[in-house]
């Protein structure tokens, strides 16, 4: 079972985004949108698989919308569900 927990500490949203992202230098590749991914990541709900494989930000428009705004998954870890119970 695929256990998906809220991050609440800053520091650590932003640290879980950074290992992801520069895990995927083929879609996160540019160092000016993935710093701004990492510095995002910290102040916006962000929800991480169990231990550090992938992490979802929501950014909240209203309380009935909201957006993904950046998700990853850890390339060793693509096509085992992750990133759907992320989106759960």
């Amino acid at each position: 079972m695929t256990r998906v927990l809220e991050i609440e500490d800053a520091a650590e949203r932003s640290r879980i985004a950074e290992a992801v992202l520069r895990d995927l230098p083929e879609w996160f590749g540019i160092e000016e949108a993935t710093r701004e991914y990492i510095e995002h990541a910290a102040v916006l709900p962000t929800f991480a698989v169990e231990p550090e494989l992938g992490f979802l930000c929501v950014k909240r428009h209203t309380p009935a919308a909201a957006e993904v705004y950046v998700m990853g998954v850890r390339r060793a870890n693509h096509r085992a569900g992750l990133g759907r119970a992320l989106l759960e």
